[in-house]
């Protein structure tokens, strides 16, 4: 850098505030992730109950009767934890519908995030090769450290988003309407399972993501002090 510390010093502001960005957004990531396996555990225990025939055959009650359950279709765990509640003569249950539309939503929201991080990466990998100096060496490490992980992070994004979505597809394809289980109960389950299972391993991917941004912190705190130790020293000659 030539002697000049306003180049580092900017570098160490950017450092600072990624920091505290990545320490906001890992945690977050992993309540994301609880949130999502949350939503798949309900899907399987819809699945499990819909591949079961009860012996005396669907116990189906009259609607005109007044707001009544959907006895063949319910899991009791399912509506006590989650709410998901299929009644007679009803649409789909409007729990399944914010799920879907939860997802879709979070999808929307990585795939940009995975667009924007990628264009930003591309510039901060060449822009860091200043670092790349004998005076400088030692901070390049744990700085390139972390530039990994918020470059994987983007890539794994770009995924979840995909995954995300073709849960929700799976969902959108399934009438969940009490009837349209009903039509082909085995099908039905298969769809949800699936939904389920794809949400399952977009949990899990934003999970490890967000476990691993959890480990550039020392990297970008150790930076920082070597950095700032720098510009201190030349400031003092």
């Amino acid at each position: 850098m030539d002697g000049d510390t306003s180049e580092l010093e900017g570098l160490v502001d950017v450092a600072r505030a990624h920091r505290e960005h990545e320490r906001f957004h890992s945690l977050f990531k992993l309540e994301e992730a609880v949130a999502w396996r949350r939503d798949a555990n309900a899907l399987k225990l819809l699945s499990d109950r819909w591949s079961v025939t009860d012996e005396d055959g669907p116990r189906l009650a009259d609607p005109d009767q007044g707001a009544v359950g959907c006895a063949d279709l319910n899991d009791p765990a399912v509506v006590a934890t989650t709410g998901i509640l299929f009644m007679e003569g009803a649409s789909e249950p409007a729990e399944l519908t914010a799920m879907r539309a939860g997802w879709e939503t979070a999808s929307m929201r990585y795939g940009k995030l995975s667009v924007w991080l990628a264009e930003h990466m591309s510039a901060e990998w060449p822009r860091l090769t200043q670092l790349l100096t004998p005076d400088l060496a030692e901070a390049a490490r744990p700085r390139f450290m972390a530039l990994s992980r918020t470059t994987a992070a983007g890539h794994s994004y770009s995924l979840v988003a995909n995954l995300l979505t073709t849960a929700a597809q799976a969902l959108t394809n399934q009438d969940l309407t009490p009837a349209g289980v009903r039509s082909n109960r085995d099908a039905a389950a298969q769809m949800v399972r699936t939904a389920a299972w794809l949400v399952d391993t977009a949990a899990a991917e934003i999970a490890r993501t967000g476990a691993s941004l959890t480990l550039s912190d020392p990297d970008w705190t150790e930076f920082i002090r070597i950095a700032e130790r720098k510009i201190e020293n030349d400031g003092t000659e």
